[in-house]
């Protein structure tokens, strides 16, 4: 897989190439009006465009842009809506006035992070891809474009690089540990989801879910929590403690002895 940093041949700077630095990547200088169908180099594009750092797929417009918005309005209509009878809510085991330190040690694009730190918990963010953690790191960034009430929850959000089964060595213990492992489709025909698409490219195939599972339960005090599509397996051989299910997801709850 091949990415590469825009830099405009009208208005390039600094940070496009402190980008590229970072992430060793290499740049590609591109007109301002370029269309990422014309590339053909490369499978991927990061830009800068409107403050935002987007990732565009070259060569198949209908793959569109992937970026990190928290102001994004689905998002925050379900943070706002009776967020605390939700199933995130009860899997997190979130009573009274409390509030868990949760690791979300896959956190992806950032979404479920988000909720659990609308619901009051401090949040780690951990993501093991380079290209991802860029993308996460720009949108917890853009404090002040969102306003005060979701940059109040992004306060709760601190972002981390790496993987768990490094991470888990010298960190110190959270009291849930939040797992949404990214694996490949199983059935050909199963529809993904344009965002989840690019995330199953960047993100390749994760390591084996019991290793991943026996990971997280080193590091939580209390539990961890897995999300899972309704219908999919456990991720390890041992079934959960507890489950919530969805209408298209599901919860799995395992509890540490304490």
């Amino acid at each position: 897989m091949k990415v590469a940093v825009v830099r405009s041949a009208s208005d390039s700077t600094e940070r496009e190439i402190n980008l590229s630095t970072d992430l060793d990547l290499p740049t590609i200088e591109l007109p301002s009006s370029y269309s990422p169908r014309e590339v053909t180099s490369f499978d991927y594009l990061l830009a800068y465009r409107d403050s935002k750092l987007i990732l565009q797929t070259t060569g198949d417009a209908k793959t569109g842009e992937l970026y990190v918005d928290f102001s994004d309005a689905k998002l925050n209509y379900r943070a706002n809506s009776s967020i605390r009878s939700q199933n995130i809510a009860k899997a997190l085991g979130i009573k009274g006035s409390q509030r868990p330190a949760v690791l979300d040690a896959t956190a992806g694009l950032g979404k479920d992070a988000f909720l659990m730190a609308s619901l009051g918990c401090e949040v780690s963010l951990l993501e093991r891809s380079a290209v991802v953690h860029a993308l996460l790191a720009d949108g917890l960034a853009r404090t002040g474009y969102y306003g005060e009430e979701i940059d109040t929850i992004l306060r709760r959000m601190k972002l981390h690089f790496g993987d768990l089964l490094v991470f888990a060595d010298d960190s110190k213990q959270f009291d849930v540990v939040y797992l949404d492992p990214m694996f490949p489709q199983r059935r050909k025909s199963a529809k993904v989801k344009k965002d989840m698409a690019a995330l199953q490219q960047l993100l390749g195939h994760q390591t084996d879910g019991a290793e991943l599972l026996d990971c997280a339960k080193l590091l939580a005090k209390k539990r961890v929590v897995v999300k899972r599509a309704k219908l999919s397996p456990y991720l390890g051989p041992d079934k959960p403690d507890i489950e919530f299910k969805g209408s298209s997801s599901r919860y799995d709850v395992y509890l540490i002895a304490s």
